[in-house]
């Protein structure tokens, strides 16, 4: 599935003014908002996340110089407006702005809106272009990192759309206002409408929670969906999802009452949600594996990736295989003969196109309880992957194998 993405649409150059960098990135740090804003830093750059459906607006302080950009189109004008505020608030003299809608200059919410409009147009048009040429399952918008699976030709932040979707569109952008995750001014009954939506769709696992932090998330979600009916309860809502979470969570509350009836009224099952299916999952060093959606996922401190439920885990690493001479191994093979030989009864090979690998079952007794072991080794070219899939359950033989088996390389 490829990707189309909204162009860097608000950029900025300025200085600090009577601050330094450290005390911009606290300013940053202490920013109020619901979500909280999140500040990370990586290769030299601040990352500022405001929206959990948008991409991070990008900030770089050296010495007393200050560069941002963020990409705003697709996200809507509510979250360019809100940016705009923002550059305003920060301890930073402006000196050039570029602003494609207009708005920084005019502060004109309708010429934000006919930008955000035309954006979505113009993008529909080429989206419906890709898919007469062949292309099938775009992604439009959507955070780096997977790739999920639905039925419709393109794939947004705020769920699947259709063809004919696209096509209204096309003709009328304001046919697409739904696609916007943070379209109305401040934070009003869409703005917490779209958060929750967005988290439905693309974060949220449909279970039960694993620990403190996933339970935190639903209710998170639950408690947006909340505010968005009360400050507009005419808004259309995921009744049947948020009866759903509150569900997982064991909540009887006159919120989980209010979610269960309004869940009935509408007649229809839950159906927001990525995740409800297997997604695929981006790993480092150009790698993907495709793996249940309702895995919980997090990167260690090494660099290894992992991915878990209560009876299943998968750990994945990569690495770069070099020869004698410090260059890249020559061929796949060359490089499988550098990885740890794999020992064991049952050894496995995986062919996969120019792809190679071998795997290795074990099993153990842990506490008492017996638990089974698939460690795995893949190959292309000099690119490696190292895996260990871990279950319980004799029966999840056959998912380890087909887990390991959808790995893929693609650089």
């Amino acid at each position: 599935m490829s990707e189309t993405r909204s162009t860097g649409s608000l950029r900025a150059e300025g200085s600090l003014d009577g601050v330094d960098a450290a005390a911009l990135r606290a300013r940053l740090e202490q920013l109020a908002g619901d979500p909280a804003p999140i500040v990370t830093a990586h290769d030299g750059a601040l990352y500022l996340e405001l929206h959990p459906g948008i991409e991070p607006a990008r900030i770089v302080a050296q010495g007393r110089g200050v560069s941002f950009e963020a990409r705003t189109a697709g996200a809507g004008p509510g979250y360019h407006a809100h940016l705009v505020s923002l550059l305003d608030a920060l301890p930073v003299r402006w000196e050039r702005v570029e602003d494609a809608s207009g708005y920084y200059a005019d502060r004109t919410r309708a010429r934000l809106e006919d930008y955000c409009l035309d954006w979505l147009g113009a993008t529909a048009a080429q989206v419906l272009e890709l898919l007469d040429d062949g292309a099938t399952k775009l992604g439009l918008g959507l955070p780096e990192g997977h790739r999920y699976r639905h039925d419709e030709p393109v794939a947004t932040i705020l769920g699947p759309r259709s063809e004919a979707w696209l096509r209204a569109v096309r003709a009328d952008a304001s046919a697409g206002v739904d696609a916007f995750v943070w379209w109305g001014e401040g934070q009003d009954a869409g703005y917490f409408r779209g958060l929750a939506l967005a988290e439905m769709w693309t974060e949220v696992r449909w279970r039960p929670p694993l620990d403190d932090a996933e339970r935190a998330r639903l209710d998170r979600v639950a408690t947006w969906v909340e505010r968005a009916h009360g400050l507009d309860p005419s808004i259309d809502l995921p009744w049947p999802e948020q009866a759903e979470l509150l569900g997982y969570l064991e909540e009887e509350s006159l919120r989980a009452t209010r979610a269960r009836m309004k869940a009935e009224a509408l007649g229809r099952d839950p159906r927001v949600g990525y995740r409800r299916h297997p997604v695929r999952a981006r790993l480092s060093g150009g790698w993907s594996l495709e793996i249940d959606g309702a895995l919980a996922e997090r990167w260690d401190e090494r660099g290894t990736w992992v991915a878990w439920d209560e009876s299943r885990s998968i750990w994945f690493t990569s690495l770069s295989v070099s020869g004698p001479d410090g260059r890249p191994s020559a061929s796949t093979e060359a490089t499988l003969a550098e990885l740890p030989a794999l020992t064991s009864d049952e050894v496995l090979e995986l062919e996969a196109g120019p792809l190679r690998g071998i795997a290795a079952f074990h099993e153990e007794e842990v506490e008492g309880a017996p638990v089974y072991r698939l460690e795995a080794q893949a190959a292309q070219g000099p690119e490696a992957a190292l895996g260990t899939l871990v279950f319980v359950e004799p029966s999840d033989r056959q998912w380890a194998l087909e887990t390991w088996g959808s790995l893929y390389w693609q650089g």
